[in-house]
């Protein structure tokens, strides 16, 4: 627990930090960082990061109020800029514990690179979008990197794309708007039937930008409704039965490839006006994407 400060000595370490973010040393530096330093550093240094994680902050904070947090290797970061980017969430740890810690600080870190920073796990892409401000962060990357998979033809993020393709996907290539509102279309279907918000975004978004907004939402419509013509092999209606028995068959795994090639299939049969078939339900593991 930390004791009651003066106002001179909360002045003072805020002091001593200032100096070092003026004149960044050549290496790290032992500091130890109070509740009150933390506090002022979240509130005044910590611009441009990513959202915190609660459940990291308090299982820190456990650590640091029953005193079993000891100096590491692992670093807190300032940048060239002064501001902090990396450790928000052992500084909020130590405000919930109202305990001090000590731990190394790297000064005088170019802001370019904070995107590789992290305590125990890389910065993704979702991480960069939403340091960036955009909304929905997390589903519109996952929905960019569907994109880009789908317009080479496969039907899997696997591979991926780095957090500099992403940014610079997001900043050159797509509509942010459309985005959005794919976002939006796939989390409304996931609420109904629990469909992959990346594959069913990625959908929508491509098949609007081709001119197709309008019929696109109206697919994504009868997805949620289940079909609204009795036919079973009405395209919406096929693939939703189909995947209601798939998940009730244990031996089967619903994969994001799977559900991928099936929804392409039925968006096609939908917009072509044709009937689904038990082949565009048939998956196999090297089927690719086809066009959108």
């Amino acid at each position: 627990m930390e004791l009651v400060k003066s106002e001179g000595q909360k002045r003072q370490e805020i002091k001593n930090l200032d100096k070092f973010l003026r004149k960044p040393p050549q290496s790290s530096v032992v500091l130890e960082f109070t509740p009150t330093l933390a506090e002022h550093i979240l509130s005044n240094l910590n611009v441009g990061n990513r959202p915190q994680k609660p459940q990291r902050i308090i299982d820190y904070a456990k650590d640091m109020g029953a005193h079993n947090w000891s100096l590491t290797g692992e670093t807190i970061c300032f940048g060239t800029d002064g501001f902090l980017k990396d450790g928000q969430n052992r500084l909020a740890a130590c405000i919930r514990a109202q305990t001090p810690f000590k731990t190394h600080v790297v000064f005088g870190i170019d802001p370019a690179t904070f995107h590789h920073m992290d305590t125990g796990k890389n910065r993704g892409g979702d991480d960069i979008l939403a340091i960036m401000g955009v909304p929905n962060a997390k589903n519109v990357a996952t929905c960019m990197k569907f994109i880009n998979a789908f317009r080479q033809g496969r039907p899997t993020t696997h591979g991926g794309m780095s957090n500099q393709a992403i940014k610079d996907m997001y900043l050159n290539d797509v509509d942010e708007n459309l985005l959005q509102r794919a976002v939006k279309a796939a989390k409304a279907l996931y609420n109904v039937i629990s469909y992959p918000v990346g594959s069913s975004s990625a959908l929508y978004y491509l098949a609007s930008q081709s001119g197709n907004e309008e019929l696109v939402t109206k697919f994504f419509e009868e997805l949620r409704c289940g079909g609204s013509k009795p036919n079973r092999y009405y395209a919406p209606r096929h693939l939703v039965e189909t995947l209601v028995k798939l998940r009730m068959d244990r031996t089967v795994k619903i994969s994001s490839e799977m559900y991928s090639v099936m929804l392409a299939r039925t968006w096609y049969n939908f917009k072509n006006n044709k009937r689904s078939t038990k082949a565009d339900m048939t998956v196999h593991l090297d089927d690719k994407m086809m066009p959108i």
